[in-house]
């Protein structure tokens, strides 16, 4: 049991650094001068999607020229029968400000 755990740790692991790269490309693509709508969804399907985390979101606030990325998404656990929750927040300065 103590092996399934580790393992277990190390998918939630995993999932949470490819929700966190994808919050960083995720506002590098919301804040390059010339972006459209939905290009930061784009980028964090891109880079979080080959991990297998599911339902991924994206929320984009922005104050002046800074942005804030939060990317929300759920990692399959418990041989995927359930699903914990991951999140990650990006800052950029929109290009051109």
């Amino acid at each position: 049991m103590a092996v399934f755990g580790v393992i277990q740790a190390a998918v939630v692991l995993q999932a949470r650094s490819a929700v966190t790269e994808a919050a960083r490309a995720a506002v590098r693509a919301e804040t390059l001068a010339g972006s459209q709508p939905g290009d930061a969804l784009d980028a964090a399907r891109q880079v979080a999607g080959p991990s297998g985390v599911r339902d991924i979101s994206v929320a984009v606030h922005r104050s002046g020229a800074l942005t804030t990325v939060e990317v929300r998404a759920r990692v399959p656990v418990l041989l995927d029968r359930a699903s914990t929750p991951l999140s990650a927040s990006a800052v950029g300065v929109k290009e051109g400000t």
